[in-house]
């Protein structure tokens, strides 16, 4: 076994346990709309829209816009992150998207629809920033035997941030009577954005090493070096990182070619984004509550609870993927926990059929409601073991910051696809049908991460590169 080069994990788990509060806002952000829909139609008089008889299209339309929103701005944020990041850097560009955040949900407060709207936009883009530099900050700082745990350290936190905006959901009136607490909710992650910024301007003070040598500040460089790393060692990873700008300077010359190289690598990084969106996660996240309430026959308590179950498995089996990433390849993961995802949805699209309607007097849940909500359960724990986790990790792994801004941007764009047409797919068709149009998408995914996603743990820019040149996959890995 070699001798550790860096000084102690615990000095890398502070340091990247303050980055990943952009994945609790992220997490937060994207879940906290969940329970509270009811509130803001009460609010808004979405549920009460004159024409009665365009009431369920009225109201599915503006949940879809609420939802849809921050997708949006996030798209934005993604695609301008790269510009951001080697303008500033990481440690700026972090400050920046703490600002935005807490100005986005600052408009949300007044409780108005159109401020609502153009709230969660801004927040959004401070969302996308967040979903694109996080990753990059964790591989830019992290040395590669602690990146795979690390990278789902990011995953891990997303969760912990839609669990605890599904535990503060619990306690919304069933009724959507709830202004105050609505409040409370919209403040609770200014607070997260302010933490981060303070521990970055008063603890954590540096940029990764990488971009002071792009700048030719060597000094800085190897001071950074010295923070993290033992001193025998700090010349071999000053050289090491050298090296990787190097070679990244003469990638760069090579995209502006169209190198095949990077070609190959932005497609394939840019596909699993899709595929990892029309997975159909953020349906389920964004939509739980909805769907929980039409299985249920309206049960509100025991929706709530369903809620908490699904923070709870996304986080269990993210902490689970911790030690398979550290010790499995990133292909077989994304392979087979994609094929699994693609059993559970088609086992929740084929039980969606035989749900009663919800809408009887005498609803009772039954064997079916139940077999749905199992596999709902599984295909979240599937997805925490790989498309969750190593999607970020492997993308982060073959692209630079411009291309990673260009993945996450399709990530983003699907998201608030999902996030739009999900409830009008589901309100008109049934379960039965929205899932199963995720169930192909899946299946579909699964197909390609087979045939053209390459193994990257344990190799460095250069292998990589040489890799996708060669656009050979090692089915053994």
């Amino acid at each position: 076994m070699s001798e550790q080069k860096h000084k102690s994990t615990s000095q890398f788990t502070l340091l990247i346990s303050n980055s990943v509060l952009g994945a609790f806002f992220f997490g937060y952000s994207i879940s906290y709309m969940n329970p509270a829909l009811k509130t803001a139609d009460t609010q808004f008089d979405i549920s009460e829209y004159p024409d009665q008889g365009d009431h369920d299209d009225y109201q599915t339309l503006i949940n879809g816009l609420i939802n849809a929103f921050p997708a949006l701005g996030a798209a934005a944020g993604a695609i301008l992150s790269g510009q951001i990041q080697r303008r500033f850097g990481l440690r700026q560009s972090f400050l920046l998207a703490d600002l935005i955040g807490v100005v986005g949900f600052g408009f949300q407060l007044p409780l108005h629809l159109f401020t609502l709207l153009i709230g969660r936009l801004v927040m959004g883009f401070a969302v996308g920033m967040n979903s694109s530099l996080v990753p990059q900050y964790i591989k830019e700082f992290c040395p590669e035997s602690l990146s795979g745990s690390f990278g789902a350290m990011f995953q891990m936190t997303i969760n912990v941030g839609c669990l605890v905006a599904l535990i503060l959901g619990m306690f919304f009136n069933a009724n959507g009577e709830s202004l105050d607490y609505f409040r409370f909710v919209i403040v609770f992650p200014m607070l997260i954005c302010a933490s981060r910024l303070l521990f970055l301007a008063f603890a954590f003070k540096y940029n990764p090493p990488s971009y002071y040598l792009q700048r030719s500040n060597n000094r800085t460089a190897k001071t950074v070096i010295k923070t993290y790393y033992k001193q025998q060692f700090v010349d071999q990873i000053f050289e090491e990182l050298k090296q990787q700008i190097e070679a990244k300077k003469s990638e760069a010359q090579d995209s502006k070619q169209n190198s095949p190289s990077y070609s190959s690598r932005l497609k394939v990084g840019c596909i699993l984004q899709i595929i990892q969106q029309f997975s159909g996660i953020n349906a389920v996240l964004i939509y739980s509550s909805g769907l929980f309430i039409k299985i249920t026959g309206g049960d509100n308590d025991l929706k709530n609870w369903l809620n908490i179950i699904v923070g709870l498995v996304n986080l269990f089996f993210s902490i689970m993927a911790i030690p398979l990433l550290r010790n499995i390849g990133r292909r077989p993961l994304l392979f087979y926990g994609t094929l699994a995802c693609s059993l559970f949805l088609g086992l929740i699209s084929l039980f969606s059929c035989f749900l009663p309607n919800e809408d009887d007097d005498q609803y009772q849940v039954t064997i079916s409601a139940i077999m749905v909500i199992v596999f709902m359960f599984l295909y979240l724990a599937a997805f925490q073991l790989s498309l969750g986790p190593v999607v970020w990790i492997y993308d982060a792994d073959v692209l630079d910051e411009k291309g990673m801004s260009i993945a996450v941007l399709c990530n983003w764009l699907g998201c608030a696809l999902v996030a739009q047409f999900f409830g009008i797919i589901n309100s008109s068709l049934g379960m039965n049908y929205s899932f199963g149009i995720f169930f192909i998408f899946c299946s579909l995914g699964t197909v390609y991460i087979f045939y053209k996603v390459k193994e990257t743990k344990g190799k460095n820019p250069k292998d990589i590169d040489q890799m996708f040149m060669l656009g050979k996959v090692d089915y053994d890995d």
